[in-house]
């Protein structure tokens, strides 16, 4: 059996895979996050092995023989071990917003940062932003969230080269630890995790690893970033393939064989197998559409918007919606008062799908007879697949880009 572990900005999610990666058992557990003034956002170290151990309770590992366990992870998240290698204070989460001044100053010290990393251009959300607002010392250790869950099970602190890249952290041309990015937060590379490739054993489970059901020797498999552990899901190192990914927020993601150049507005970085990846990715997705269900009369749930939107004409007469999460705002343009309800519903799934093709484009791909894939809650709705397949120009595949499955098939493959 394989046990995979999913560990998201919402809840932490494991499950049991068997030998034909079948899924036997699984659950999750939520996570409690502490919000405070000036955009804190932060998870108590309790609350991260509390998590844990209820998602891994709930997946009954206990009950099943685990010969191999992976790890995937949300990116960004980490905290700071002390020189005992104990965690010195809570994680901070990729949506704390407190490191802007540190990340202007590393715009300044770092011209080159696109040219190293998984980003195109440094945000205030990334690990390096973060711990140069932290500035932890030479006696401390960052580690990032799923390198903090393998020291628990294996006493070892590991990462892969998928995450380490997406940390600002990494560079990908040098592939080890970025020197001037070290001293622009006061680091060393003596500080940092040990680097492996993605998809490959990091360790074994240790002693410790009872507390949480396990048993000792078993090995662990970092599988990367959620997004690339669900592309491994859906096969896209198999095929030519474009995966969308219509959730909370929307994601163009593709497999690559070579290393893509870096540009603003996308991610980049290592695939199992020696390959690489692409993405672009947008705030606003389903989170808009939940937006829609409360303040739109008639439209309390999804059952409710869609059959509103479903009743509206292509265009919603010339009624135009767009919405920008990170200020805060959205707006309807061309509002007439002959605009119906429906009109408002349907003109919310058109401006997001406009988003979408925006995403794709990002990514310079040609999607003529290019198979694309759809994942995601809004994938299960007939009509925004319909909308996001006339805005691409290209017919929508459902599929299922699940994360603990794509990090399972990590683990078959490399165990």
């Amino acid at each position: 059996m394989i046990l995979a572990i999913d560990l998201g900005s919402t809840s932490f999610k494991a499950a049991v895979f068997d030998s034909r990666l079948r899924e036997v058992g699984g659950g999750g557990h939520r996570l409690l996050h502490r919000f405070g003034a000036g955009g804190q956002v932060e998870l108590d170290v309790a609350v991260v092995e509390t998590a844990l151990r209820g998602a891994l309770a709930s997946a009954r590992v206990a009950t099943h023989d685990i010969q191999a366990i992976a790890i995937t992870s949300q990116a960004q998240t980490f905290t700071v071990l002390d020189e005992r290698g104990r965690a010195k204070g809570p994680f901070f989460s990729w949506q704390d917003r407190r490191s802007t001044a540190a990340c202007e100053e590393l715009k300044q010290k770092l011209p080159e940062f696109g040219e190293h990393t998984s980003f195109g251009n440094l945000g205030p959300s990334h690990q390096l932003s973060q711990i140069r607002h932290l500035q932890p010392g030479a006696k401390m250790r960052p580690i990032a969230l799923p390198s903090y869950v393998l020291m628990l099970l294996t006493g070892e602190t590991v990462t892969d080269n998928n995450m380490a890249a997406m940390s600002g952290l990494y560079s990908l041309p040098l592939k080890g630890w970025w020197p001037e990015a070290l001293r622009g937060c006061g680091l060393r590379e003596q500080q940092m995790s040990k680097v492996i490739p993605i998809g490959e054993v990091a360790a074994q489970t240790a002693s410790a690893a009872s507390r949480f059901g396990l048993k000792a020797g078993i090995p662990v498999v970092l599988a990367g970033n959620d997004q690339t552990a669900g592309g491994y899901a859906a096969r896209l190192d198999t095929k030519e393939s474009l995966l969308i990914t219509l959730g909370t927020a929307q994601v163009a993601y593709a497999c690559c064989r070579r290393m893509p150049p870096p540009r603003v507005g996308t991610i980049r970085g290592p695939y199992p197998g020696g390959r690489f990846y692409r993405m672009a990715a947008d705030s606003c997705g389903g989170n808009v559409v939940n937006w829609a269900e409360t303040v739109l009369a008639g439209c309390h749930d999804d059952a409710g918007f869609f059959r509103e939107a479903q009743a509206a004409p292509a265009g919603s007469h010339g009624l135009v919606f767009d919405a920008a999460l990170a200020s805060g705002q959205g707006d309807w343009a061309n509002l007439g008062l002959h605009h119906t309800r429906a009109d408002l519903a349907r003109s919310i799934l058109e401006g997001l799908s406009r988003r979408m093709a925006e995403l794709v484009k990002r990514l310079d791909l040609d999607l003529k007879g290019r198979e694309v894939l759809a994942a995601g809650g809004g994938s299960l709705q007939p009509l925004w697949r319909k909308i996001v397949s006339d805005a691409l120009g290209a017919k929508l595949v459902r599929t299922k880009a699940n994360p603990l499955l794509g990090a399972a098939r990590m683990a078959k493959e490399h165990v």
